[in-house]
């Protein structure tokens, strides 16, 4: 096994931090047998306490086809790990003052000036059914979609809290299970085939589809942070990529992370593989692996004695992999994706466990990690909130849901868990107080818990994969708990008296740009202030799929 890139571990040092590693071990044995089953082709996983590395582990192929090893060193692909990111990169623009979470989207992509949505009960009526009345008599003629324009502008905020009424599309070979997907599914297979060759055009084209729902009145997952990246190229003047680098990739020294894979490292990527069931339930022996991304070997093979094949049927003529990666430098997709994936595969950074515990590290702390200030401390205390409910300008009857689960809100960096007497006193690990969860659609998965200033990261390469983070989520907490590890007082304690005593006045300065120094005089649009009813919605249509990955 080779070195680990990210530090050294022992039984002794994690135990002084209070952790009890008998749990995360217990949980890599089984992962270790779901790899020895064939039920996932290989797995890494680390744990970080205080910022030092308590447990990693690394087991099985990260590429089937040519048998090359999971290296702790390997890179994959984040999908939607690429949009904290995103916010960071967007969190520095709006601590200068260049951008405002009030800022009517239209100010940066004019085309959303008008929105609309699409009204569900017409649509419904069209089909023959009504949600009150039952089956009515169809119309005979059918009748064009029927739309409504939006109650207010969308704004800057709602990409960041996901109710701006964007959703997104099928993705990695599989059909659209819902209206939801379909309705962007022509999109998707116009930017596969190259016909939408930047961000801005593709923002075009997204603007021109009809909204899920009105601005602010519900949370639906989708492409809000491609947009947000958008409106960074616009604020900052830069590329996507380029602005990511800048601000980001390069003050952190994440070496491994980009959004193309350079020929020198290319061997180190891993492959990327449905699963057929695709969540690996059922008979080992019938659990087939269908390569949907080959590694930077470009090996793509039909190898019944490794279960890995090049197509989901021997009679799928259209869906088989292609002959090298599109995640390598010059095959790579021209729009940079700051949300992750706007087409089928291609799309998000590549990265490593080394650099993303990095960054994940810079925001347990707080905004910094090894003397490099990223944020400042009331900026990631921001992004720690509940953006439905608590951070939130929406007048709602009641409150909003991540999943429609009492107690899981929405931050800019995924669902967290905030106290209401309806949630469920015995949490799910995904549902931790005062902790971020998330992760890709390629199998990898984060958390990061502040009380305990933790961090918690999986890879598996398999698409949907959640299994394999929640097993590592709930073993960390087990260790917490054996090891009788203490909540660690706020790094942010040392903040001014005045930022103490008024924590909302000051998340609401550094919401609206006053960012300490002068404010950015602006030209635009100014936002809409009529605060429109809200329904208890919890994440309009989202597929079974998305809705269990969480990515």
């Amino acid at each position: 096994m080779p070195s680990t890139p990210i530090g050294s571990w022992s039984k002794g040092k994690s135990k002084r931090l209070g952790i009890d590693i008998d749990p995360l071990e217990a949980a890599v044995r089984k992962l270790r047998k779901q790899v020895d089953d064939r039920r996932l082709p290989g797995f890494l996983t680390s744990v970080f306490k205080d910022g030092q590395l308590v447990h990693c582990a690394n087991y099985g192929c990260s590429d089937l086809c040519s048998g090359a090893p999971m290296r702790l060193d390997a890179l994959f692909r984040l999908y939607s790990q690429t949009k904290p990111l995103t916010i960071v990169a967007f969190m520095r623009l709006l601590e200068r003052g260049a951008v405002r979470l009030s800022d009517p989207l239209a100010m940066f992509i004019p085309s959303f000036q008008e929105a609309v949505i699409t009204n569900a009960v017409a649509e419904s009526q069209e089909q023959g059914t009504h949600a009150d009345v039952g089956p009515i008599t169809p119309r005979k003629k059918k009748q064009p979609p029927s739309v409504v324009q939006s109650h207010r502008p969308l704004v800057v905020r709602d990409l960041l809290a996901h109710t701006s009424g964007i959703g997104f599309g099928p993705g990695f070979g599989y059909d659209a299970e819902n209206d939801y997907e379909q309705s962007y599914a022509d999109l998707v297979g116009r930017v596969d085939r190259l016909e939408v060759a930047s961000l801005a055009d593709w923002c075009e084209e997204l603007a021109k589809l009809p909204l899920r729902f009105q601005p602010g009145s519900d949370w639906g997952y989708g492409y809000s942070c491609d947009v947000l990246g958008r409106v960074i190229e616009v604020v900052s003047g830069q590329p996507l990529d380029a602005c990511i680098q800048a601000e980001v990739i390069e003050p952190l020294g994440m070496n491994d992370t980009s959004f193309a894979v350079p020929a020198e490292k290319s061997k180190r990527l891993g492959a990327l593989y449905n699963r057929e069931p695709w969540d690996g339930s059922g008979p080992s022996k019938k659990v087939r692996f269908v390569t949907v991304d080959p590694g930077g070997s470009g090996l793509v093979a039909d190898d019944g004695s490794r279960n890995v094949y090049a197509r989901a049927s021997e009679n799928d003529t259209d869906s088989s992999a292609p002959s090298s990666s599109v995640f390598l430098q010059g095959a790579a997709s021209k729009i940079p994706q700051g949300g992750g994936c706007v087409c089928s595969v291609a799309g998000g950074l590549v990265s490593s466990l080394h650099d993303y515990a990095r960054f994940a590290q810079m925001l347990a702390n707080d905004g910094e990690v090894n003397g490099v200030r990223l944020l400042r401390p009331e900026s990631v205390q921001l992004l720690r909130r509940d953006w439905l409910n608590d951070f939130s300008e929406e007048k709602r009857q009641e409150p909003l849901w991540v999943w429609d689960t009492p107690g899981i809100g929405f931050s800019p960096l995924g669902q967290i868990g905030v106290k209401h007497p309806q949630a469920n006193r015995h949490r799910a690990c995904d549902s931790a107080l005062d902790t971020i969860h998330w992760g890709g659609a390629g199998g990898s998965g984060y958390m990061i818990n502040w009380p305990h200033r933790i961090v918690v990261l999986t890879y598996t390469g398999c698409t949907y994969d959640t299994q394999t983070q929640k097993a590592m989520w709930r073993a960390s907490f087990a260790a917490l708990r054996r090891g009788g590890s203490c909540k660690v007082a706020p790094l942010s304690a040392n903040l001014s008296a005045k930022l103490i005593r008024k924590p909302r006045r000051e998340m609401r300065r550094l919401a609206l740009g006053q960012s300490g120094g002068l404010r950015t005089r602006r030209r635009g649009v100014t936002a809409g202030t009529k605060k429109n009813k809200a329904y208890n919605g919890g994440g309009a249509g989202v597929s079974r799929k998305r809705k269990q990955t969480e990515c």
